[in-house]
């Protein structure tokens, strides 16, 4: 188009792909990783799991509804995004549309990304770079205003784990009289999680990632361990709190990191997917059942099955590739799924897990 500003993305492998600059014009570092969802573009941006990486969505539209105005369901707790920020480093798009329809929205995507300084390319060709990451596996990457080549010896992905955990305890109160207290291991957690918690009328006490929940003063029912971005490996402290949590008698659930975490806690082992699962459309089987089910998914990493201690068993597979998805105790409640429950965004058809924890 005449008169745009360049824009280019630049991949560890060489690969520099040229677009349209939009949002905010600065550069910005990342992994390169790729998105399958169709809609629920804001609540994947402000995904804390999400954190340190460009994130290229594979549907050609983005921003065809806009950005809804941040609306608060409680002190700390949004209604309609999964954090108060967008977390990605960049955004790179097939095409960003600049008139929005839709009734709540309230701002552009371009001009949400340029609130929140994030830098996007737009006019990429998504599919090829997303056909490269397939073959390839993510990789590191640049959005820069210049086409020139870089060198990659000296560039390191941003570190993300203190930056997306909350640094104070936070209580949330479900409408009505609580049934239960769950303490919630912030690793980044998404709202929708402390939604649905609410919804099953928890008490939540939200406590820092390096917080031993049982040093609080308040007896607490169970255990939550929440999504979050990054390497598991590099969680060490969270690793060391919920092995002395599982030296207790309390439910334990992990979420996404925090099902990773619960297998690192117990022995297993864990290791890095090719180019993750990140969309809204991925088929787990429930084993115990053999119900499949369409789950939410952003991670890049994944649990060795073949690594868990006697006493745990599989709990639900991916029937796309056949990787882990879940893990269960065989006698104590502990349990913990790689998806997302809550959904947002996406289907809501494993929410039932949460009424499950309250059985335990």
């Amino acid at each position: 188009m005449p008169g745009m500003t360049k824009k280019y993305l630049h991949l560890e492998d060489g690969t520099v792909l040229e677009g349209e600059a939009f949002g905010a014009n600065n550069e910005t570092l990342g992994e390169v990783v790729f998105s399958t969802g169709m809609t629920g573009y804001p609540e994947s941006l402000t995904d804390p799991s999400f954190a340190g990486q460009i994130l290229t969505f594979t549907y050609p539209l983005l921003g065809n509804y806009g950005v809804p105005k941040v609306v608060y369901q409680d002190k700390h707790l949004l209604k309609n995004f999964e954090s108060e920020r967008i977390w990605v480093q960049g955004v790179v798009v097939g095409t960003q549309i600049e008139y929005p329809s839709h009734h709540a929205s309230f701002a552009t995507f371009d001009n949400w990304l340029k609130q929140q300084k994030i830098p996007g390319v737009t006019g990429v060709d998504t599919r090829a770079l997303t056909l490269n990451l397939r073959e390839k596996g993510v990789m590191k990457g640049k959005l820069t205003n210049s086409g020139q080549k870089i060198s990659w010896k000296t560039v390191d992905t941003p570190g993300t784990i203190k930056k997306v955990s909350h640094n104070q305890i936070i209580s949330y109160l479900p409408k009505g009289k609580p049934a239960r207290t769950i303490a919630l291991l912030d690793c980044g957690v998404k709202h929708g999680i402390i939604r649905a918690l609410l919804r099953q009328q928890y008490k939540v006490i939200r406590v820092p990632y390096d917080f031993d929940p049982l040093k609080l003063s308040e007896r607490v029912d169970g255990v939550v361990c929440s999504n979050g971005p990054g390497d598991p490996k590099d969680w060490t402290e969270t690793v060391a709190i919920i092995q002395n949590i599982l030296k207790t008698d309390l439910p334990f659930v992990g979420i996404c990191l925090g099902h990773q975490l619960l297998a690192l806690a117990i022995g297993a082992d864990t290791y890095k997917l090719p180019y993750g699962h990140r969309g809204l459309n991925q088929p787990c089987l429930d084993i115990s059942t053999n119900k499949a089910y369409i789950t939410s998914q952003n991670h890049g990493y994944a649990v060795n099955k073949k690594t868990l201690p006697q006493d745990f068993s599989e709990w639900f597979v991916n029937l796309n590739d056949g990787t882990n998805e879940g893990i269960k105790h065989k006698k104590k409640p502990i349990m913990s799924m790689q998806f997302h429950p809550e959904g947002c965004p996406g289907p809501f058809d494993t929410e039932w897990v949460f009424g499950m924890f309250g059985e335990l």
